[in-house]
């Protein structure tokens, strides 16, 4: 009985052995993978067909230590295959390539503005997630050079590896609201919802401006910063009927994402002109804790849109010296002076959106779709087309809570009136 139980133990520890083992039969070495970190797409020489560049990080240098023998070897290598198609492009780059190319870990796709002008942008992406190592959730970005240019130029001065440029360039997007937090999946959905839609523009094509002071309201390429890595990245390329239309300011970006509801952010800083003393700047935080809300009537011949958007501000600079911090009547000023600002800019943007580029880029239609019982009702009411001709109202309820840590109103003005909806 006793060798019987022996016998039964021998047999069975070895086949459970073989279950463990079982899970390593499609192991790859570390040293066998070519991970790309970013995917550049262009315009390629023969009508249909793109250029795709490849920018490959090489995984050792990620994984071991310094003063090894993989310090010999480079941080990362941009290969480009020229008239190809997205989805040919990891056979064809094994021809120079001897690793096995990977894409699962690719941190962003980056599409030349020629590009994206001239062709169908759904077509191009919707090329490159047939590939099962894709993810839907990579940003993508529109770069004003070709984006092979891009990729060969950004060479960041703080990451010694490529891929934590876009990761840590990824959660400085989310704190700020200059650009937009663009991705495969949002723009897939947009093109279904037939709405134009916002991507990451950038450039390294640094160029000095003649507008001065301009801050944080201009695009791309025209900021007046010296210094830095070669990479500039602010603003929105506009995408309407899957080819790039325009582009939008940092400014122009931040306020169209709060008038859609999508700023991700609670507080971001803007400076205005002092009311009464004009060549100073008054540095305030806006706070939007509060969404805005959007009501939508569908009765008359046009659309009316009223948007109301309560703002929380708090004065964090005064160089002028004006006396805003004891003075109610002078705080009375300052807040009406920024209210009719703040809505002379939301009006302004809308004014393009709707005459200029034509294309809501506040995603309005998602409140006028909710009006109707049916898509195909939706669909015949036909909102992209009426869009240019809505009745829209922004109406800013601003209200100061403060004057930072050291400048302390006595008397604050009332809180808004909040309005039942």
């Amino acid at each position: 009985m006793l060798a019987k139980k022996q016998l039964t133990l021998k047999l069975f520890f070895p086949l459970l052995l073989l279950v463990f083992l079982s899970g390593c039969w499609d192991k790859i070495e570390l040293e066998d993978i070519a991970l790309v970190t970013a995917i550049g797409l262009d315009k390629g020489s023969i009508p249909g067909r793109v250029d795709v560049t490849l920018q490959i990080m090489n995984a050792q240098k990620a994984m071991i230590s310094q003063g090894n023998a993989t310090d010999k070897e480079p941080d990362h290598i941009n290969i480009t295959l020229r008239n190809t198609t997205p989805v040919l492009v990891k056979d064809q780059a094994n021809a120079v390539i001897t690793r096995r190319i990977n894409i699962s870990q690719v941190q962003a796709f980056l599409i030349g503005e020629e590009l994206a002008r001239e062709e169908d942008l759904y077509n191009v992406i919707a090329a490159m997630i047939r590939d099962p190592e894709m993810r839907r959730e990579t940003p993508v970005i529109i770069t004003k050079e070709r984006a092979e240019t891009f990729i060969d130029r950004n060479r960041p001065k703080f990451e010694t590896l490529i891929y934590a440029f876009y990761r840590f360039k990824f959660n400085r997007w989310k704190e700020t609201g200059d650009v937009p937090l663009s991705s495969v999946n949002d723009y897939l959905r947009a093109h279904a919802d037939q709405a134009p839609y916002l991507f990451i523009y950038a450039t390294t094509e640094r160029k000095k401006t003649k507008a001065k002071g301009k801050g944080d309201d201009t695009t791309a390429g025209h900021m007046e910063i010296e210094g830095g890595d070669p990479v500039e990245m602010i603003g929105a390329a506009l995408v309407k009927e899957g080819k790039m239309i325009g582009t939008l300011t940092g400014e122009e970006t931040r306020f169209a994402l709060l008038l859609a509801q999508n700023l991700r952010i609670a507080t971001y800083y803007l400076a205005f002109p002092d009311p009464d003393d004009k060549p100073w700047m008054i540095s305030t935080r806006l706070k939007n804790e509060t969404p805005p809300t959007i009501e939508v009537d569908l009765k008359g011949k046009r659309p009316r849109i009223t948007v109301t958007v309560p703002l929380y501000v708090e004065v964090l600079s005064i160089p002028s010296g004006v006396d805003y911090v004891a003075d109610i009547t002078l705080q009375k000023k300052l807040a009406q002076y920024l209210e009719q600002t703040m809505q002379r800019k939301f009006a302004d943007l809308v004014e393009k959106a709707q005459h200029t580029w034509k294309a809501d880029i506040f995603n309005w239609y998602r409140f006028v779709r909710s009006r109707f019982l049916t898509w195909q009702a939706y669909e015949a009411y036909d909102f992209p087309k009426r869009f240019p001709e809505a009745d829209v109202s922004i109406r800013v309820q601003l209200q100061m809570v403060d004057f930072g840590k050291q400048m302390r109103p006595q008397d604050k003005l009332p809180p808004f009136k909040k309005e039942n909806r």
